[in-house]
């Protein structure tokens, strides 16, 4: 079964579209679509709500206050978590090794017909799935140009000190883990499996993840954020020191399966 997970903050101009586009790309998928609308000031829970009347694929939580990507995430995976306990409980065969557990972003940049890919990848024996700006075939658009340098900085900075074979792009949100593999990395550090707030939550996420993951894979997408509706919600300076504080947090606590290359 695929469980897909949709942070979403302030995302009501194209949310609906997502959604279409979603179920569409999962027609002949078993889906459950969890969206995690986090203290939007706008008419996404509103919208996301009306959108459940008629799908009952799709799940909305709302947080009553902010917490940020990575507290949007764990909410999340708890709730894929409890939906994975609830069908086996009850002897469901829905649920089983091959389930899957996908993140992405909520501002339509991430295109929804990559998500059958991302799928057979994990069925063919992948634990992880990136879908990757910097695989050849990859492309970005509509970033400005300081954005373009932090997520290719970020990227060389992890590959030269974090190397994962096979992964070139660190910080891209689109995802697709095995369910069985993020439950146990879970049960390993609770709800510090995301400590930082900022997006650096998303390379944190995957430094925690990748030890448990005998095949990490990427596949190429196109990243279109042109197509992107309402204001951006990263902030350049506060991403650029979450990236710092994570550096220091990984060589203060000796994460175990990070060994720096400088020594």
């Amino acid at each position: 079964m695929l469980f897909i997970v949709l942070p979403a903050y302030n995302e009501a101009a194209g949310l609906e579209t997502l959604l279409d586009d979603i179920v569409r790309a999962c027609q002949g998928i078993p889906t459950q679509i969890v969206l995690v609308n986090d203290a939007s000031k706008d008419q996404t829970l509103a919208i996301a709500e009306k959108y459940a009347q008629n799908c009952p694929e799709l799940l909305v939580v709302s947080h009553p206050e902010n917490k940020g990507l990575g507290g949007s995430l764990l909410t999340g995976f708890k709730e894929v978590f409890a939906l994975r306990n609830a069908f086996r409980s009850q002897g469901s065969n829905m649920v089983g090794y091959n389930d899957v557990i996908l993140t992405m972003d909520a501002d339509n940049t991430h295109p929804a017909e990559s998500i059958p890919l991302m799928v057979e990848q994990i069925r063919q024996g992948a634990d992880l799935v990136v879908a990757s700006r910097y695989a050849p075939g990859g492309r970005q658009y509509g970033l400005n140009p300081l954005r373009k340098i932090l997520s290719w900085g970020a990227g060389q900075f992890m590959t030269l000190f974090f190397p994962v074979e096979g992964l070139k792009d660190y910080s891209c949100g689109y995802r697709a883990y095995r369910a069985s593999v993020l439950e146990n990395a879970y049960l390993i550090y609770g709800d510090k499996l995301i400590e930082s707030r900022s997006f650096a939550g998303m390379v944190e996420l995957l430094l925690k993840v990748v030890n448990y993951c005998k095949e990490v894979r990427e596949i190429p997408f196109e990243l279109h954020y042109e197509k992107k509706q309402g204001k951006s919600k990263m902030r350049i300076w506060a991403t650029i020191m979450g990236y710092f504080s994570l550096i220091i947090r990984i060589k203060k606590e000796n994460w175990g399966f990070v060994e720096w290359v400088s020594e």
